[in-house]
């Protein structure tokens, strides 16, 4: 969980942590979309991926002339782009499929430049269950018609070679984009910020003080905050420079922020899209409070 929205997952740090994880993640086409209350394509080599054991058939554009193998391919790009972060830059041609049943696909060499390999996968016709399994990885399922597209990512290095297979009951049909992104990279936790979490406690001093540092960073970058009030529990900002809100969370707040919410999960029974927002109050936080 954090706690701003975008405006337009050796020690490694969450941020790595939840990308070597693969973070899958139900997505609309927008950038990418985090718990975190913020207010506020380029055409290179070829995408190297080799579909393999199709029980149930899939359908490309250069396949057939398909109007919604077409229009699959057609709109590929989009859809890569709207999994990542709005400053990440597709590498390549992403690949549109569409199909019914089960399906696999092989993913082969990087592209030049790219580091992340990316799919997302969405229900297309009928009523039933579709999953998504990166290998290694426990299935990511979707109900059909009604959920969001499911989507994955994987640094390039780890994806050469990988597989990752569909599985849709009856006449379920879906569309599968996969392509490659390059994102500019982003800063290592700032001394200041791994001292506050070395203890694994971080205080509501330590919160706040990070706060101030990551608000120092995007005032310097040119991307002030203006007034923020820090009464609430969650501290909710918002930019409208996703890449300097996330260099300046990533070198300041981004690990004190993960540890200050996970010592204050959302109760059971609790609205998780309002926690946080509450008064912080310091008589009821007496572990954390200093």
């Amino acid at each position: 969980m954090s706690n701003r929205t975008e405006g337009s997952e050796q020690h490694e740090s969450p941020r790595e942590a939840a990308v070597r994880a693969l973070l899958v993640t139900a997505v609309t086409e927008t950038p990418r979309p985090q718990r975190r209350w913020r207010v506020g394509t380029t055409v290179g080599a070829a995408v190297c991926v080799i579909a393999g054991a199709a029980a149930g058939g899939a359908i490309t554009a250069a396949a057939s002339p398909d109007p919604a193998a077409l229009e699959a391919q057609s709109r590929a790009a989009i859809v890569i782009g709207g999994t990542v972060s709005s400053y990440a830059r597709v590498v390549g041609t992403p690949v549109g499929t569409v199909g019914s049943g089960a399906h696999t696909v092989t993913v082969g060499p990087a592209p030049k430049g790219a580091d992340e390999f990316v799919w997302s996968v969405a229900c297309r016709s009928g009523d039933g269950r579709l999953s998504a399994t990166w290998t290694g990885t426990r299935a990511q399922p979707a109900s059909c018609p009604g959920d969001r597209p499911v989507t994955g990512r994987v640094p390039a290095s780890e994806a050469s070679g990988r597989t990752l297979s569909l599985r849709a009951a009856g006449g379920v049909g879906w569309t599968l984009t996969t392509g490659w992104v390059q994102s500019p990279p982003l800063p290592p936790a700032s001394a200041a910020q791994q001292e506050a979490t070395e203890d694994g406690i971080v205080t509501r001093s330590e919160y706040l003080a990070a706060f101030d540092r990551f608000q120092g960073c995007m005032t310097a970058r040119g991307a002030s905050l203006g007034r923020t009030p820090t009464s609430s529990l969650f501290v909710a900002f918002g930019a409208s420079d996703v890449y300097a809100l996330d260099w300046c969370t990533a070198s300041e707040f981004d690990e004190v922020d993960a540890a200050w919410q996970g010592e204050h999960p959302v109760p059971a029974g609790a609205d998780s899209d309002s926690w946080g927002s509450q008064r912080y109050d310091p008589a009821a936080d007496r572990r954390y409070a200093g």
